[in-house]
């Protein structure tokens, strides 16, 4: 029994030394990792950051939001990040950083034994003809995004702890320029249109297709306060909002307390 209990020590022991496995998931899986990308053309430079959550987690991300009274934030600059973040910023110093987040299932995992093929990504957008590829398949530009991720994985700290990052020159194999995993704009681009530029926001859309030419978009989504939405601003701060119901500052329930308080007196005046 001694030894059952000593084997289990050094056991749980030697666990505890092991890091975590914490990989990037690829939209090939299913359930594609939540990614921020920022990019900087100036300087051919990007950074990968794997922001914890996945596709099929989105009502997570969502409901995490609305605790904490309407948004969700990632600080860059600290733990598990900060490398990656700091050596982003010492070479991004010249030209318009961009940034876009984004998660896809590229095997209709998501969407239901009804709905096998209709695969997905949600990503942040200004208007929909920045989000929706119009050269390419939806599915070619799912492929063109896990092949970046795939190489993304084999830099930085990604293997070695949960919710890694990375940098890569723009268009190496692990850069967000590679394969096209964001495309520009310009006529036979085959990524995703859907960087903004840094300290501003971008509202957050749902596509999905079953392989066709034209993807069938979704939409938008949000609440019934508004559209959710993200914003990286340049001090390194992501911020996911929900656009939830504001709550009343504490003046203001000062004021309803007053008010109620002179309702009773009013009514006691009355009654006397």
């Amino acid at each position: 029994m001694k030894f059952q209990l000593k084997a289990l020590a050094i056991a749980l022991a030697l666990s505890a030394t092991v890091p975590a496995q914490a990989a990037i998931s690829l939209g090939s899986s299913g359930d594609g990792s939540f990614v921020l990308s920022t990019l900087n053309n100036a300087n051919g430079i990007s950074a990968t950051f794997d922001l914890g959550f996945t596709y099929s987690q989105f009502g997570a991300l969502v409901a995490n939001a609305d605790s904490n009274g309407g948004s969700y934030t990632w600080d860059l600059t600290t733990g598990n990040y900060a490398d990656a973040w700091n050596t982003f910023s010492s070479i991004a110093v010249s030209g318009t950083s961009n940034w876009a987040v984004f998660a896809s299932d590229n095997e209709g995992a998501q969407r239901g034994a009804a709905a096998v093929g209709a695969r997905g990504y949600y990503v942040t957008a200004t208007d929909l003809n920045n989000a929706v590829t119009q050269t390419s398949t939806a599915v070619n530009s799912l492929i063109n995004f896990d092949k970046y991720l795939l190489n993304a994985n084999s830099t930085g700290n990604h293997q070695s702890v949960a919710n890694g990052a990375s940098t890569a020159p723009l268009t190496d194999a692990g850069g967000a320029g590679s394969s096209n995993a964001y495309g520009t704009g310009a006529a036979g681009d085959a990524g995703v249109r859907a960087i903004n530029p840094f300290d501003t926001s971008a509202n957050f859309l749902q596509t999905v297709t079953n392989g066709g030419s034209t993807p069938n978009t979704i939409g938008f989504t949000g609440n019934a306060n508004g559209l959710y939405s993200f914003k990286l601003s340049s001090n390194g701060l992501l911020t996911f909002t929900t656009s939830v119901s504001a709550v009343p500052e504490a003046d203001s329930y000062a004021m309803l307390l007053a008010g109620l308080g002179l309702v009773g007196l009013v009514a006691r005046r009355r009654k006397a």
